[in-house]
């Protein structure tokens, strides 16, 4: 407003003032010049008039462009500050809860074996009879933060249609995305280990930005990924043909080669060759699915896949650090199956020094849970969710159970796999594929509301 009124203000005044100065500019002209004649004076005085009014105009085009950089300079510091005392109260929330965890040690995020209501977890045979020690997992987790729904705070394990337990994720309040100052240490970071994507290290920072709060409301989320046995179930009771199947082809990463398309590759024989199976592979994540093929089963069992929003929150699991155990990679704690040393065959680049065990998928529940109760969150595969991709999403997103853009040309993918680097294993990494991409490192796991 107060522009505008300047504007308007010095146009006026360039209007009223130009004839008297060139009439001025015009007079000095003839006293410092006695002996040169005008041939025609008002011709001459509308040319210095002109030239004033010029002079006026870049004068005026300054002084607002100045205002202007001014103005976007203070709301940037106020911006800051805001986001300085909202991290003070985070802070402040998260001392709260270690306070509040000691006294009530039901208010944390356990399954181990049972339910809080009792009802047993039925467990894949891969991780059968082993006792999920999340009390450990959160002691550990640096900056855990207690949810903003006091009325839930316990994760409870549901049976879902098809025998698999479902943990229930507390509603509340979470910071989604990366802020300016870790966004660019983790491109540093990004920039260092693989140079040749510098590009996609800046893209997939800045499709993370402005880090923003959501709130989210109680949801159910599978605590393993789907495997090769439950999605035969769904194939044997369906007939469902995958995308790979139809196509007949699909990525394969091979020793020597990278990511090469190869005929006959399907979720039975990810690499086109051994089955599952056969490989003893029964309870991995089941890859080589496309978004269509995920949605098609998710359906089926009367569930749906996650949101964006909802994978962070509950990737995060309550935490305020990059990861969820702390803001440092972990290099002799197996975290999470990410690329390791076991997989220097197949990728160009690895993290040194760092064993998981595994070349590929690992049997889902083979590391460590985390506060919630929820497995391989980050890493193993990386993981199919319900919205679409839009690297620009989050200047607009709703503050309250965002579904993502309502079209677009990419599925968006979260979690990062067992090709992963340290950086895109990141919580707030955001990938996106065409529904129809299908490869070895990518698979899912599904969600359902809380019901009313």
């Amino acid at each position: 407003m107060a522009g505008a009124l300047i504007f308007v203000t010095f146009s006026i005044y360039m209007l009223y003032t130009s004839e008297n100065e060139a009439k001025r500019l015009l007079s000095l002209r003839k006293a410092w010049h006695p002996t040169r004649t005008i041939a025609d004076e008002s011709a001459e005085l509308t040319r210095i008039r002109l030239r004033v009014l010029i002079l006026y105009a870049v004068i005026l085009t300054a002084s607002l462009w100045i205002f202007l950089s001014s103005l976007l300079i203070l709301m940037e510091l106020s911006n800051r500050n805001r986001e300085a005392e909202r991290g003070a109260q985070v802070s402040t929330t998260e001392e709260t809860s270690r306070s509040d965890s000691k006294a009530d040690p039901s208010a944390r995020a356990t399954v181990e074996g049972k339910s809080s209501t009792g009802e047993p977890a039925v467990l894949p045979e891969s991780v059968a009879g082993q006792r999920v020690n999340t009390e450990e997992g959160a002691s550990q987790a640096e900056g855990r933060v207690r949810p903003s729904s006091p009325s839930a705070q316990r994760a409870q394990v549901r049976i879902g249609q098809e025998g698999a337990p479902m943990v229930l994720v507390s509603g509340g309040t979470f910071w989604m995305g990366i802020n300016e100052n870790d966004g660019l240490r983790a491109i540093e970071d990004c920039k260092k280990i693989a140079k040749e994507e510098a590009a996609s290290c800046y893209g997939w920072v800045l499709s993370a930005q402005p880090r923003h709060q959501v709130t989210l409301d109680p949801f159910y989320l599978d605590p393993y990924e789907v495997t090769n046995r439950q999605f035969e179930r769904f194939v044997q009771n369906t007939g469902y043909q995958t995308t790979a199947e139809k196509e007949g082809s699909a990525m394969v990463a091979i020793n020597g080669q990278g990511w090469r398309e190869t005929k006959g590759a399907t979720w039975r024989r990810p690499e086109a060759g051994t089955e599952v199976f056969a490989s003893r592979r029964a309870y991995h994540p089941v890859v080589t699915v496309s978004w269509h093929d995920a949605e098609a089963y998710c359906r089926w069992v009367g569930k749906r896949l996650p949101t964006e929003a909802e994978f962070e929150y509950a990737t995060r699991a309550g935490t305020v650090t990059v990861y969820w155990w702390g803001n440092f990679s972990a290099t002799t704690r197996q975290v999470a199956n990410i690329a390791d040393e076991s997989a220097r065959s197949l990728l160009s680049v690895i993290i040194a020094g760092y064993h998981d065990g595994y070349v590929t998928t690992a049997p889902v529940g083979s590391y460590e849970a985390n506060p919630f109760g929820l497995f391989d969150m980050t890493g193993n595969v990386a993981e199919w969710t319900a919205d679409w991709y839009d690297g620009l999403y989050y200047r607009t997103s709703p503050e309250r159970n965002p579904t993502g853009p309502s079209s677009g040309q990419y599925r968006m993918i979260r979690g990062g796999g067992w090709n992963n680097l340290w950086y895109g294993i990141r919580p707030t990494v955001r990938t996106g594929a065409v529904p129809t991409e299908r490869n070895m490192a990518i698979g899912f796991r599904c969600a359902q509301d809380q019901p009313k």
